[in-house]
Parts: structure tokens; C-alpha cells; sequence
């Protein structure tokens, strides 16, 4: 049976939460900062890479996306096995498994072995995002789980700036030993997420209950407050019929679709994007695409801190998705490069704002038993989009010789995005008293085993 919230001293929430910062999102953070480098790093080599093996515009489109085919099938049972066997363990799990399968795919030979490759590090990476989020959900109450979630996606746009940098300088490293460059990118960027699964096997507490650095107050404190519980029983099985059944979490899995697809179209295909716009080779193309990652941590952080503020966030959601919308718009109809890349930049800059409070609100309004399904399913669907944005925009590409038709498509989904994000944003204010308010858990517990209850 699950525990209301109390009203509890602030000094030891303050406390608590200045600790989870120092000792579990750090680690955290550095696992998606790697995770995304290996995932996206696709894009900044896609030039030197697609001579190589023969792709075209649309071909490399799908191979980016055959990564979200493996990461579709294993997310929600990963999420399950994490539930059960705790993070510490399969967190490592998945780190090492994502490193293996990027070192290897140095060896790539043809279209044919990317598209396996990518559809094997998909599997592999699976479940390390929403299990994540689910962890977090463990260490934090309603109110403080999107500042936490919004910390560890600061690494996105991070790894995003960083990753184009030091894939486009390894590139450099073209001929050396004789092996081109995009071959070495995948080795050298492949080892870390193997190390740092050592560090989190051996540093990061699978529950407060089993971390050594906080008192029993804090940990009684936690017990009673953190949106998600760890005797939830949301490893088992029959969680996972109750989840599909609730036309609300489809219902976010689609928003989640429309708010992704663009921004992983953006991701593979920026450094073309910017190759195109100012004539620049592959390498200094990477460099400029760092521009616009750097931009979306800013203002990440900015609406971060207006959320925190004000309570308010069905506002603080779909004016960045409309902003993003528009950029893009303007970015594409501009005729300018410059004016391009500040179109592109605040399109990016408009999903990272949107994307933690997003994650968190479905974390808050699903906690519970469903919480590791629903939070799984709706990440799930949503990077689906990662297989069909970038096929679109590279089909697009191949079809009229430039990105402009496929990134006006992308402009639409934001809009649809920033209507679904208005109506379901003041739905989830409704059913769990906003931002600042608590999920009646009593309540959830009677609409997880009937979820013809929802409102």
C-alpha cells in the first residue's frame, strides 16, 4: 500500500536533494552525456562515412533510425528487469553492452552491416533514459522530479555540443594507422561508456534505503515523500496490459512522438544542414553544429528556473514548442545561412525546454505500479521517431537536393506537438494538482488495476 506525502521539515529536503545531486546525478548525467555522443555522432561523420560504405541522403536516414527498431523492442522490458534486479546492476549492464556494440562497429564494411550495427546498439542502449528517469523518481518528491530529470538532460545538449567538437577533431585522425577516421570516432568514443559502467557498478546505491551517506531521517524522509516507490511492484508482468489499456499514456506517447521526431531529424542531419548552408568540409562542419546545442543548454537552464519558480508549466511547455515550430519555419524560408542556423538553434533550444518537465509530468501522473512501463512505453513510441524524421528528411533530401522540404515537415510536427502539449498538460494539472501539488496515490492505485477510472 503506498504512503501520502507529508509535510516535512524543508532543511532535509534541502538536503537531501543537495546530496542525490552530488552523489547520483553525476553519474547519472555522465551515462546520457556518453549515451548520446554514441548515438548521435552518426551524424557529424555522415559525409566521410556514407563515401565509404555507398549511402545516399535517404539510406543513412535509415540506418540512423534502425537504432530506435532494437531500442522500440527492449526499452519496456528493460525498464521491468531494472524495477526488479535494481539500477545499480543493470544500468552498468546496459553501459557495457552500448560500448561493445560501438567499438565494433568500427568494422562496418557496407549499408547492410549499419543497419545491423545500428539496430544492435539500439538493443543494447535501451532502457538506460527512461531507467534513469525511473531512478530518479525513487530520490525525489513530485515537486523537485523535474529539476532533477532537467539536470540529467542538461547532459543531452552537452554531449550534443561536445560530441560534434571532439567527433569532428578524432576525424582528423583520418589515415592513421591506416584506418580512416569515422572508424577510429567509433573506438575512441566506445571505451568510455565500458569505464564508466565500472564506476556506477561499484558507486551508485540501487535505493536510498542502501545509500551509506544518508541518515535516517533523510532516508525516513524519502520513504514517505519520493514520487516513486521501490516495493511499487512495477517489475511485474501484468503492469503491463493495465499501462496499454490507458488511452491517456498513448495519448503522451504520441505528444512524445510529434516532440522527437523533429529533433532527432535536426540531430543526424545538422552537420549537413550546416555543410549545406555554408560550404564548409566535415570537420568544420561538426564545429558549427556545436552552436545550437550550446544555445539549448542556456535556455534549458532558463526555463528550468521560471518552472521552479512559478509552478507553471502547461505555459512553459507549449510556447517553446511553438517557438520551435517557428524557428524552423524561419530558418528554412530565411534564404540566409545565418538566419538559418539561429531557425535551427531555436527550434533545438525549444525541444530541450519542453523535454524535462515533459518526462517528469509523465512520471508524476503514472507513479506507482505503472511507473516503469508507462514511463518506458512513452519513451519507446516517442524515439520511434528517431526511424521515421530522419528517413523522411533524408528521402526528402535525395528527392529535391536540398533540406528545406523535409525540415518544413518537421515544422509541422512541432505545431502539432505544442496543441497535444496544451490540452494534455492542463489534463495532467487537473489529475495531479499541478506542479506543486501531489499524485493521490490512492486514487492512481484504483486506476492501475482499472483504467477505465481515468479522467
Amino acid at each position: 500500500m503506498t504512503t501520502t506525502p507529508v509535510a516535512v521539515d524543508p532543511g532535509i529536503e534541502a538536503r537531501v536533494f543537495r546530496k542525490v545531486t552530488v552523489k547520483v546525478l553525476p553519474l547519472l548525467m555522465l551515462g546520457m552525456f556518453i549515451s548520446y555522443i554514441d548515438r548521435a555522432n552518426l551524424g557529424v561523420i555522415a559525409g566521410p562515412l556514407s563515401k565509404d560504405l555507398g549511402l545516399t541522403a535517404a539510406t543513412f536516414g535509415l540506418a540512423a533510425g534502425f537504432f530506435y527498431i532494437g531500442y522500440l523492442l527492449f526499452e519496456i522490458p528493460s525498464n521491468m528487469f531494472l524495477a526488479k534486479v535494481g539500477a545499480r546492476i543493470w544500468l552498468a549492464r546496459i553501459m557495457v553492452s552500448w560500448g561493445i556494440v560501438t567499438i565494433a562497429m568500427a568494422w562496418m564494411q557496407n549499408d547492410v552491416t549499419l543497419y545491423i550495427m545500428r539496430f544492435l546498439l539500439g538493443l543494447a542502449e535501451a532502457g538506460y533514459s527512461p531507467g534513469a528517469m525511473l531512478f530518479l523518481a525513487l530520490w525525489c518528491p513530485a515537486r523537485l522530479l523535474p529539476k532533477a530529470i532537467s539536470w540529467l538532460n542538461l547532459a543531452v545538449p552537452v554531449a550534443l555540443a561536445t560530441g560534434s567538437v571532439v567527433t569532428s577533431s578524432i576525424l582528423l585522425m583520418d589515415g592513421v594507422g591506416g584506418i580512416a577516421g569515422w572508424r577510429w570516432v567509433f573506438v575512441l568514443e566506445g571505451l568510455p561508456a565500458i569505464i564508466l559502467a565500472v564506476v556506477i557498478f561499484f558507486l551508485l546505491p540501487s535505493s536510498p534505503a542502501k545509500a551509506p551517506w544518508l541518515d535516517e531521517k533523510e532516508k525516513a524522509y524519502l520513504a514517505q515523500n519520493v514520487t516513486q516507490r521501490t516495493d511499487s511492484g512495477a517489475h511485474e508482468l501484468k503492469q503491463l496490459p493495465a499501462a496499454l489499456r490507458r488511452p491517456s499514456l498513448w495519448a503522451f506517447a504520441v505528444t512524445y512522438f510529434f516532440i522527437l521526431i523533429g529533433f532527432w531529424s535536426i540531430t543526424y542531419f545538422l552537420p549537413t544542414i550546416v555543410k549545406e548552408q555554408f560550404h564548409l568540409d566535415p570537420v568544420a562542419s561538426g564545429y558549427v553544429s556545436a552552436l545550437p546545442w550550446i544555445f539549448s543548454a542556456i535556455v534549458m537552464f532558463v526555463i528550468l528556473r521560471s518552472i521552479s519558480r512559478t509552478g507553471e508549466r502547461r505555459w512553459h511547455l507549449t510556447i517553446p514548442m511553438v517557438a520551435a515550430a517557428l524557428g524552423l519555419l524561419i530558418g528554412v524560408l530565411s534564404g540566409n545561412p545565418f538566419l538559418s542556423l539561429i531557425g535551427v538553434s531555436v527550434a533545438a533550444a525549444g525541444f530541450f525546454a519542453v523535454l524535462s518537465t515533459f518526462q517528469a509530468t509523465v512520471a508524476q501522473v503514472y507513479a506507482g505500479a505503472l511507473a516503469a512501463v508507462s514511463i518506458a512505453l512513452v519513451n519507446s513510441v516517442g524515439n520511434t521517431s528517431g526511424l521515421v524524421g530522419p528517413y523522411i528528411l533524408g528521402w526528402l533530401t535525395d528527392l529535391t537536393g536540398t533540406t528545406s522540404a523535409g525540415l518544413l515537415v518537421m515544422s509541422g510536427f512541432f505545431a502539432l506537438a505544442a496543441i497535444l502539449l496544451y490540452i494534455l498538460i492542463g489534463w495532467a494539472d487537473r489529475h495531479t494538482g499541478g506542479l506543486r501539488g501531489t499524485l493521490n496515490t490512492e486514487t492512481a492505485a484504483r486506476s492501475a488495476a482499472n483504467p477505465h477510472t481515468e479522467g
